[in-house]
Parts: C-alpha cells; sequence; structure tokens
C-alpha cells in the first residue's frame, strides 16, 4: 500500500512509542481517522488529546488486551462502527523482559508471548478477515523487531517471540497470497534502538503473571537496553522511517535507514550461509 491518503488506521500499543510514531507518520501521510488501542487507560487519554490537538484526523481511544481474542474482537466492532471500517491495521504492542534463557521464568515467557505473539495472532485473526471482506486497498503492519532477526544475549524470551513474530508476519504474507487477497498487503516492521519506555513495561504486567526473573544480570541488561532506548530515534522520526519504506514497497520494514538495516542483517547472513555461530552485533 503506497498511499494512505484518507485512511482509516488502528495501531495496537498505539498510546506510546513506536506505536505513536507509526499513527502521526501515518496521518502526516493523509490518514484521516486513527484508532488507539492500549492497555493503559491515562496513556491512551493523553495521546488522543495530543493528536487531536496537532492533527486533523478523527482520533478515538479504546482500552484493549491484546492477549484477550474477546478484547481484540471487541476493539475490531468499535473500530468498524465508528469509522466504517480500517483501511491500514499496525500489530504493534509489546514488552520484554530479560534474563538468561535457562532463568527465564515461566511468567516470563506467558507475558512476553502473551502480548509479542499471541497479540499479533488476535489481531490478525479479528481484523484479517475484515479487510479480506472489505475488498479494498488495505495494509498490515507486524511489529517484529531487528531482535527478530538477529538475537542478543539476555533476552532469550524476547527474541524468540519476535522471530515468531516475524515468522507469522512472513506466512501472513504467503496465505493471503495463497487465496488471492491481493487488495490485502503486510510489512514486517523490524524496529532498531527507538525512544521508547519498552524497558518499563512491566508496569502494565499482569497480577496473576508475578514471578519475574530476578539477578544482576537482569538489571544490568534492563539498564543497558533502557540506555540504549533513551539514546535512540525519537519514535515519530522511527515511524516516519517506517512509513516510508512500507510506501516504497517493502516487506522488511525498519526505524532506521535501509542500509542501517542491510549492514546488520548482512552480517547475520553471512554467518548462517557460512554455517558458524553468530556474532553479537549490536542493535542500532
Amino acid at each position: 500500500m503506497k498511499d494512505f491518503s484518507g485512511a482509516r488506521i488502528l495501531v495496537t500499543g498505539g498510546a506510546s512509542g513506536i506505536g505513536f510514531g507509526l499513527a502521526n507518520a501515518l496521518v502526516e501521510q493523509g490518514a484521516s481517522s486513527v484508532v488507539i488501542a492500549d492497555i493503559e487507560q491515562s496513556a491512551i487519554d493523553d495521546a488522543v488529546a495530543e493528536m487531536r490537538v496537532n492533527t486533523s484526523a478523527e482520533v478515538i481511544g479504546v482500552h484493549t488486551d491484546v492477549t484477550d481474542l474477546d478484547s481484540n474482537e471487541a476493539l475490531a466492532e468499535t473500530a468498524w462502527s465508528a469509522f466504517g471500517a480500517i483501511d491500514v491495521v499496525c500489530l504493534n504492542a509489546g514488552v520484554f523482559a530479560a534474563g538468561h534463557v535457562w532463568e527465564t521464568t515461566e511468567d516470563d515467557w506467558d507475558w512476553v508471548f502473551g502480548v509479542n505473539l499471541r497479540g499479533v495472532v488476535n489481531g490478525v485473526r479479528a481484523f484479517v478477515p475484515r479487510l479480506i471482506e472489505k475488498d479494498s486497498p488495505s495494509h498490515v503492519i507486524v511489529t517484529a523487531s531487528l531482535a527478530g532477526v538477529i538475537a542478543a544475549p539476555v533476552s532469550g524470551v524476547y527474541c524468540t517471540s519476535k522471530f515468531a513474530a516475524l515468522g507469522l508476519a512472513e506466512s501472513l504474507h504467503h496465505d493471503l497470497e495463497l487465496v488471492g487477497a491481493d487488495q490485502v498487503s503486510v510489512s514486517a516492521l523490524c524496529p532498531g534502538m527507538v525512544s521508547t519506555n519498552i524497558g518499563e513495561g512491566h508496569r502494565n504486567r499482569p497480577a496473576d503473571l508475578p514471578d519475574a526473573t530476578v539477578g544482576p544480570n537482569v538489571k544490568m541488561a534492563l539498564d543497558g537496553i533502557q540506555d540504549a532506548m533513551d539514546r535512540g530515534l525519537g519514535n515519530v522520526e522511527a515511524g516516519r522511517n517506517a512509513i516510508g519504506q512500507v510506501m516504497d514497497g517493502r516487506f522488511y520494514v525498519s526505524t532506521h535507514p535501509v542500509e542501517v538495516w542491510n549492514r546488520l542483517v548482512g552480517v547475520a547472513n553471512d554467518d548462517r550461509l557460512a554455517g558458524r555461530a553468530p556474532q553479537f552485533q549490536i542493535l542500532e
């Protein structure tokens, strides 16, 4: 999808970070209506108020738990009722937990996979059939990560969830082609370091999944990641880069310039082709 003029968009995890950057970037490209879905009501209220002041788009916010299929279905019903249909769906909600793979708790795995993978699965199930039935140009952006292409230490649960999300996006593309739904296109967004608060995602951790990995390596990892995030791109600039690449027709989309993607992924692919162990790369 190369033209977003008049598009009606929906973004999960849209009240902050990359999601909010995508929403603003799409409005800059002419999107007329925005649904901001998030689990944090105060952040929804702030994001909706800011967009209503700074843009001409019609904006609504919907409290959504992406880990719950019924909540996604309710979101779809609300969005369709408000705007008639949705043209661009950004399945973006994500959380992070740190720890060595052998130390990560079952609750960590359930929480991270619930949001980062099950949240995408639920979004696909709730929205893609409606996009196919709508039978007009539509686009799905699945937020994976550079950490879904290039694994990093002390991040196994996160990397594994994002590798899975990337595979889901690729399979979704193939499935849409297989059924002849050419009007629905897909991009896999693989962000690098962007100034977000994902390192503080534990604030929204469910009360029934309290057992988090602890220890000095966890704190070191979280502090290091948050520091890198703080020095990363602003979320709106990241969104502009991503949407610009979508408009260029790319499937694999980054928050950073294409040459950064090519360099980092090129090293990883060279390792795979050579059959050697992966090199550690600092994700920009």
